[in-house]
């Protein structure tokens, strides 16, 4: 841990002049960091008989967030566990009618919260468990599911080393009800952060009642028939259903040509819901933005050709979003 020292100059009666001497910041864009445990003192010289007075202590970068009067010998302050990186804290030293500010910062690097997306969780009625799949991490973060909210009881944590892949989660709802988990990040003090968890994303699981299915309709010789009020048959047995399976959003990064996503369930079928509707921009086909998929079970794969406008590498590369509506339809299997 560091200390570092702050020596306020004041002379005179009025005083004549006040000085900040030592460490800090003289602009919130210069703001000295601060790692917890840190601690700044602070102390009086000169001959200004009046009080000098340290203010602006926040509790989210202090243990203490009360006003400082100033001796002749230091007084220490200090940084607090569990700040959010980045939180810029303006302290002003003040005599009789002199004033100056500096400002500090909690330091650390943030954790890296950019992984793929979890879609939303069906599990069949007596499950114990969910699997999830988490990819796009690194080692440098600690990957967390947990409940209630981003802050809440940690139930199931990704490997340190290679935190990418499956991760079986020992936690469902009862049956009947859904819940949703939350996903977040945090880094450690050895890993130069400040070891605080942010939220990345959350997703819901939903768990079957008794003798509930995601059947695939009135395909074989027993099914449902629905009637009119007046009796006539609006849908047979043998009819022909087709039924929602997910709806995947998302997008495709500025490097990604191809993305695979986990389903709820099988599909057949994909519907683009935000189709491109202007292929040509100035001469160049948008094959960024022309998108193509593919289904293999619950695996439904997503590429594009290319990630530069006319497939032109001279032009900047350029992510791009996706909305589609997977549907199932039992014929086509």
């Amino acid at each position: 841990m560091a200390n570092y020292n702050v020596t306020i100059s004041a002379s005179g009666n009025g005083p004549n002049f006040m000085l900040w001497q030592g460490s800090g910041g003289t602009s919130s864009g210069a703001a000295l960091a601060l790692l917890a445990g840190d601690t700044v003192s602070f102390k009086k010289i000169g001959t200004y008989s009046g009080s000098f007075v340290i203010s602006g202590f926040s509790t989210g970068l202090w243990t203490s967030g009360s006003n400082l009067t100033l001796t002749t010998s230091y007084q220490s302050r200090t940084v607090k566990s569990g700040g959010t990186v980045g939180f810029v804290d303006a302290l002003t030293a003040t005599a009789g009618s002199k004033s100056q500010t500096r400002y500090f910062e909690v330091g650390g690097l943030l954790p890296d919260l950019v992984i793929d997306d979890i879609n939303d969780l069906i599990r069949p009625n007596g499950s114990t468990n969910h699997a999830i799949t988490i990819g796009g991490a690194t080692a440098t973060t600690t990957y967390e599911i947990r409940l209630t909210s981003s802050t809440g009881t940690v139930i199931a944590t990704a490997s340190a080393s290679s935190p990418n892949g499956s991760l079986t989660v020992g936690n469902i709802p009862s049956a009947g009800a859904s819940r949703t988990y939350y996903v977040t990040g945090r880094r450690s003090a050895a890993n130069g952060g400040n070891n605080v968890p942010s939220l990345i994303l959350s997703y819901t699981v939903t768990h079957e009642s008794p003798g509930s299915s995601l059947g695939g309709g009135g395909t074989g010789g027993y099914g449902m028939q629905v009637f009119t009020a007046s009796g006539d048959t609006v849908l047979d047995v043998t009819d022909r259903v087709v039924i929602f399976a997910d709806h995947v959003t998302g997008s495709l990064t500025t490097s990604e040509l191809t993305k695979n996503v986990t389903l709820d369930r099988a599909g057949t079928c994909v519907i683009d819901m935000t189709p491109i509707t202007v292929p040509i921009i100035g001469g160049l086909a948008q094959r960024q933005d022309i998108l193509h998929t593919s289904i293999s079970g619950t695996t439904l794969t997503i590429t594009r050709t290319s990630v530069y406008p006319g497939g032109d590498s001279s032009q900047a590369a350029e992510s791009t979003n996706y909305n589609f509506l997977v549907v199932f339809d039992p014929v086509s299997t």
